[in-house]
């Protein structure tokens, strides 16, 4: 696939510039999307409706995880749901059927996902985070640095082993935290409340003094 990094600073309510990308852009009107445990529809500008369906994985110990499906109808065949998949940068842009967070006791979340509308150089987009504590040298839960990895809903190529869309990596940021909770290192990158966004009405997560 085609791809091309756009270089985006992050932050809530004002219009932001990277001043040393290739190509500026702005990225503005950042909303965080509630999920529970129910599927959720969206209606993004420019693409066909999309579904998220949260799946938990039980496995009988702190190391129980969701797993988040997205899909849309397909587009030559309206009675088939195509998965929309995710680029994965870890593998040479291999594309991931899903998304997986790792939430542990749920007070030390490693791993989180989360999804917002926005709007980049005023058209709308849908965004894609995924906050990962960074635990190789501070086993859980011991406070950890963060790095969150931001992608943008974006039609596919047609190129063979593709998904027709498919969520882009657009880019890294660091989260200027060291917290025991990466919703938290999100909020602190974004400066929006995105801990608040996920479970059932579970609180906003703090870490302890």
């Amino acid at each position: 696939m085609r791809r091309s990094l756009l270089k985006l600073l992050l932050c809530s309510g004002l219009a932001c510039t990277a001043p040393h990308a290739q190509a500026t852009s702005r990225l503005t009107d950042i909303t965080p999307i509630p999920l529970g445990n129910s599927p959720v529809t969206l209606h993004p500008s420019g693409f066909p409706d999309v579904t998220i369906t949260p799946l938990w994985r039980e496995n009988g110990n702190a190391w129980s995880y969701h797993l988040y499906t997205v899909t849309t109808r397909d587009t030559e065949q309206p009675g088939r749901t195509s998965l929309i998949d995710t680029e994965n940068p870890d593998h040479a842009g291999q594309l991931l059927d899903m998304l997986q967070d790792s939430p542990h006791t749920g007070e030390d979340a490693v791993q989180t996902i989360h999804f917002a509308s926005a709007r980049i150089n005023g058209t709308p987009a849908l965004l894609l985070f995924v906050t990962t504590r960074d635990t190789g040298t501070n086993p859980v839960p011991q406070p950890s640095p963060a790095h969150i990895r931001v992608y943008q809903l974006t039609q596919g190529d047609g190129e063979p082993g593709s998904t027709p869309f498919y969520f882009a990596l657009r880019t890294t940021l660091a989260s200027p935290v060291t917290t025991c909770h990466a919703a938290i290192a999100l909020s602190a990158a974004t400066k929006i409340p995105f801990a608040r966004w996920n479970g059932d009405q579970a609180p906003v997560p703090t870490c302890p003094q």
